[in-house]
């Protein structure tokens, strides 16, 4: 590829959970053993979406063609999601696993804490050279040491020139239980697609842009429950209340009191939920959103019927995200907005 052509996006994913996995139920009875799958959730379909919109045509209107999935991340062993990545075609993506009670027992790590391993995780993302991290089911809150940490330190020069793509043969080891470590994951050669106003130089030390997915509407529901939450306070409105991070309103509610950030449906029930992909910043679920997509509630659906209608929308919302960011990224908008005061976006001093 000529360096005058723009390299792709480099995109790090975060997964948590497990999925769809083989194991041998022994039956009792006859003593045999019978292979069967167990859907548990979190099964990394967020981040198959993403690296599905990576092959569609650019004419598609969720082509991430100019984007490249160049590592995975995960907080469990069993995710599913780095089989995902791994197994991925036509271009297999470096996926490690990184727990944190296996770091601490690494030697060294003995009595180091929480904050530490965010530093670690950190380091390992930035060494891959991201212009865009992606918390697709990341279920972990992530402190102000990990986003501190997590900036650029390399020349824009350098960030599509690490190791070539993987063979197959030399891929990390499938086996859920690998730590599989990852060095810089795939390579995108070409010219910085950075605009001419956005140097290297100026480029150096600033916060990689990360974003995560939130299945509810901003200022609703933060946490890791916001779907059943938002069944619960449809269904059970006298009972349901909400905590937001934020002091901004929300359309659905009937009542919010600003002073305290917390709302409570009183006699009204809300009629919609939906997703958010957000900025991170140290406040739980609470940046700025960059795409907002409302879901209607059903009256006689079950939780398990409203889990499955987010989860499609969280696959289109994910994709619109990314292509967003990457869209500001290309303009050298991104970093001209950062954070929340008040449910709003506040300029960068």
């Amino acid at each position: 590829m000529s360096q005058t052509t723009p390299r792709k996006w480099r995109i790090t994913v975060l997964i948590s959970g497990s999925g769809k996995l083989p194991f041998l139920l022994l039956d009792s009875l006859t003593l045999t053993h019978r292979s069967h799958s167990l859907e548990i959730p979190c099964t990394g379909s967020n981040l198959q979406a993403i690296l599905d919109a990576t092959q569609l045509p650019a004419s598609d209107p969720l082509s991430l063609a100019h984007c490249t999935v160049t590592s995975v991340f995960s907080s469990r062993t069993d995710a599913f999601g780095l089989t995902r990545a791994r197994t991925f075609a036509p271009s297999p993506t470096p996926a490690e696993s990184f727990p944190l009670l296996r770091w601490r027992k690494q030697p060294g790590n003995e009595g180091k804490g929480r904050a530490e391993w965010e530093r670690e995780l950190a380091r390992k993302i930035r060494d891959t050279k991201p212009d865009l991290v992606v918390l697709a089911g990341w279920m972990l809150i992530l402190g102000e040491g990990f986003l501190d940490e997590l900036r650029r330190d390399w020349d824009e020069e350098a960030a599509g020139v690490s190791s070539p793509p993987p063979s197959p043969s030399a891929l990390p080891s499938l086996d859920p239980n690998s730590p599989s470590p990852i060095s810089h994951g795939l390579t995108t050669p070409g010219a910085s697609p950075y605009p001419s106003s956005l140097p290297s130089a100026s480029l150096r030390n600033r916060p990689i842009p990360i974003i995560n997915l939130h299945p509810a509407l901003p200022g609703q529901f933060p946490g890791a429950h916001a779907i059943k939450d938002a069944w619960d306070a449809f269904n059970t409105p006298s009972s349901s209340t909400f905590t937001s991070s934020t002091s901004s309103s929300s359309a659905t509610l009937e009542t919010l009191d600003p002073s305290t950030n917390e709302g409570e449906v009183g006699g009204r029930r809300i009629t919609k939920t939906g997703i958010m992909i957000h900025r991170v910043i140290p406040l739980l679920d609470a940046g700025a959103p960059v795409i907002v997509k409302e879901v209607p509630l059903v009256e006689g659906e079950s939780l398990e019927g409203l889990e499955e209608r987010i989860h499609q929308v969280e696959h289109v919302g994910i994709v619109e995200a990314v292509k967003e960011v990457t869209r500001l990224l290309g303009e050298g908008s991104w970093w001209d907005e950062e954070g929340v005061e008040g449910g709003k976006v506040v300029p960068k001093a």
